[in-house]
Parts: C-alpha cells; sequence; structure tokens
C-alpha cells in the first residue's frame, strides 16, 4: 500500500513539472471602454500524461482546473472556474466573460470579455491546477476612454444633434455611443444632465435615484433614456475621449493667469492650453491636482483622482468652476486661475533635445 502511494504521488509530481501556462501578449495589453477583450492562455505538457482510469481518484485529480482572476487596488477577484465540461461564471461577470475556445480545445483557456468597464484595468491571472502542482501567468490590462458630459458656455441644454457633435469634435473628442455610455455608468458614472449620444438618442446615467433624475426608471438606477428624438431639439452632449498623445500639466502654484495670461504660459513652455478632452484623459490615467485651471475652450475645470472635501467634494473626477449658482457660464476671461497645458510627443521631445544639446555644450 506505501509503495502504491509513493509511485502515486511520484507521477503527479512527474507532470505537474511539465505542466506550463503561458499568455502570449506583450503587457500592457490595451482595450477600450465598452469594446471587448479577447486574452490568449495556453497550457501544454511537454510529454502527454499518463492515461488515467475512467474513474477513481487519479482521473479525477488528473482533470485541470483553470482559474481566471483579476487582481485591482490589492484585492484577487475570480472571474470564472472550469473543471473537465463544467465552467462557473462569477456573478459579477455573468454574460460578459467565456472561455472562448474550452468546449473543443482544453488546452485552449483564452478568455473574452465584454462590455469593458474601466474598473476592468487590472493584472489579469491564468491559473491551472493539476495533480499537486499549479502553473500560471499574468498580463496587464488598461481600460481606455472616459465618458464625460460637455454643455455650452452660455447656458444649460443649447445643443442640437448637429451642433453636439460639433461640440465634441471641437475639444478634440467624439460623441460618445449608447455603449460607452453605458460602460460608464456600469463604472460608476453619474450625471443629472441629459445628454445627445450618436444614436440620436438622449440619456443619462443616474447611480443615486432622486427627484429630477428619474427620467423613465423611477425609483430604479440605470441609464435614464428619452430614446431617438428630433434633431433639432436642445440638450447638453457626452463626449468620448480615448487616447491623446502628449502630457497635459498644470502651471506653477500659486501664480494664478487671466485666460489670456494662461494662453502665453502654455506658449512660453512649448505647449498650448489643454482641451476640455485632454484633461479628462489626463485624469483617466490618473492625473490628480485640486487647483482650478483654465482650458482651451474658456472653461475652468480641475481633476481629482483621490477625494477630499477642500477639493470638491466626495466624489472623484473632473470638477467644473461654472460663472453662475445653476451651473452655467464659463468664468470671466479676466477673472485668475491656476492653467492646465499640453505638450505633444513631438513637443515633448523637442525639448528634451534642446536639454540634451544645452548640457552638452
Amino acid at each position: 500500500l506505501i509503495e502504491k502511494a509513493i509511485s502515486f504521488i511520484l507521477v503527479f509530481l512527474d507532470d505537474s513539472k511539465l505542466l506550463q501556462v503561458t499568455i502570449p501578449s506583450s503587457p500592457p495589453v490595451l482595450a477600450v471602454l465598452g469594446g471587448a477583450l479577447t486574452l490568449p492562455c495556453l497550457v501544454s505538457l511537454a510529454h502527454p500524461p499518463p492515461s488515467p482510469p475512467s474513474n477513481g481518484r487519479y482521473a479525477v485529480l488528473s482533470v485541470p482546473r483553470i482559474k481566471w482572476s483579476v487582481l485591482s487596488d490589492s484585492q484577487e477577484t475570480e472571474i470564472l472556474v472550469a473543471r473537465g465540461d463544467r465552467v462557473k461564471v462569477s456573478e459579477a461577470y455573468k454574460d460578459r466573460a467565456t472561455l472562448l475556445n474550452y468546449a473543443h480545445s482544453p488546452a485552449d483557456l483564452t478568455l473574452r470579455l465584454e462590455s469593458l468597464r474601466q474598473n476592468d484595468t487590472g493584472f489579469y491571472r491564468c491559473e491551472v491546477q493539476q495533480g499537486l502542482e499549479d502553473a500560471h501567468d499574468m498580463a496587464q490590462i488598461v481600460v481606455k476612454g472616459v465618458v464625460f458630459h460637455y454643455r455650452d458656455a452660455s447656458s444649460r441644454y443649447a445643443f442640437t444633434f448637429e451642433r453636439a457633435k460639433e461640440a465634441c469634435r471641437e475639444i478634440g473628442a467624439d460623441i460618445a455611443t449608447p455603449e460607452q455610455l453605458l460602460a460608464a455608468y456600469h463604472s460608476g458614472y453619474e450625471q443629472c444632465d441629459a445628454g445627445w449620444l450618436s444614436d440620436l438618442s438622449v440619456r443619462y446615467p443616474i447611480q443615486r435615484p432622486r427627484e429630477g433624475c428619474f427620467g423613465d426608471m423611477d425609483g430604479m438606477p440605470g441609464v435614464r433614456n428619452y430614446g431617438v428624438v428630433e434633431s433639432d431639439e436642445l440638450y447638453d452632449v457626452y463626449c468620448y475621449v480615448e487616447n491623446i498623445k502628449g502630457e497635459v500639466f498644470p502651471g506653477p502654484a500659486p501664480q494664478r493667469f487671466t485666460f489670456w495670461e494662461a494662453k502665453a504660459y502654455c506658449v512660453s513652455h512649448g505647449a498650448e492650453l489643454a482641451t476640455t478632452s485632454q484633461l479628462y484623459a489626463a485624469w483617466n490615467d490618473g492625473l490628480d491636482h485640486c487647483s482650478p485651471g483654465w482650458l482651451a475652450d474658456g472653461s475652468v475645470r480641475y481633476p481629482i483622482v483621490t477625494p477630499r472635501e477642500r477639493c470638491g467634494g466626495g466624489e472623484p473626477g473632473v470638477k467644473t468652476i461654472y460663472r453662475y449658482s445653476n451651473q452655467t457660464g464659463f468664468p470671466e476671461h479676466l477673472s485668475q486661475h491656476d492653467v492646465y497645458c499640453f505638450r505633444s510627443m513631438k513637443g515633448s521631445l523637442q525639448i528634451k533635445m534642446c536639454l540634451t544639446s544645452s548640457k552638452e555644450r
């Protein structure tokens, strides 16, 4: 009996040494808000394992156990677990996560994740257990893209559909799609202002239902939907930005500028006033600066990643300074604020080359 037990253990030890799990992707893998992610994971043995009996403990243990999980903010969350022909998807990933090819190719553990959210960013782990050992591989996934609310400088609800599309383009963004707004909502986004989307519908996302923000969903959270409306009706707009090819940087605290002084400051530093979309993209990439600053459209805003009471309250986001108490109007151009500049990658490279040249002299 002892000899059988030892040989049984040795078989698994030999097999486990041959177990290999590979995610053939170069980190980080970039994905987009509202889109889909296909993350390959392959499992292989250098030599086929011994053919097990059709039942019994050996047969059970020799069937690999597969687990996909994600590590984000120091917490590991299980996405799905599979063994044999059984696949169990965690509740938080129902209808979004599947093993794309596993049913007809058990060595292919490719994960498919639909309707990506901002909080899907993280380190994804593909793990296989077989017998007494396990193997795993990891890949970093970064979900790019942010949806944001935008309104005219003059008043609330001032955009026709065509003007709404143009307004997003003017600030370096695109009008958001319904799928992008829904993904932003599932990422925690809330805005109680009706805005145009790319399909001629008007919607807004609500996490905490309250009077004035019930829309068509009464007391339930969700994306309120007015449906497709006439293109000459007036609303705000939801814009979408994904990537900016450069860097956003604030002015020198505690110095303050008028709008025209802010423009001149940016130019003097090989840059230009940042657009609203560039500030949102920079915030989405981690920019946190508790100082309202001028942007190219004449608005004054500031990005907060870590909420604190003295910096706009308890919610993260890009905060806006309005002229009037009803949250309309941009500040007068002679008022003084900080500034946010944008330097393109090309401009940054030129400055670095100049600095290097100066040091060599």
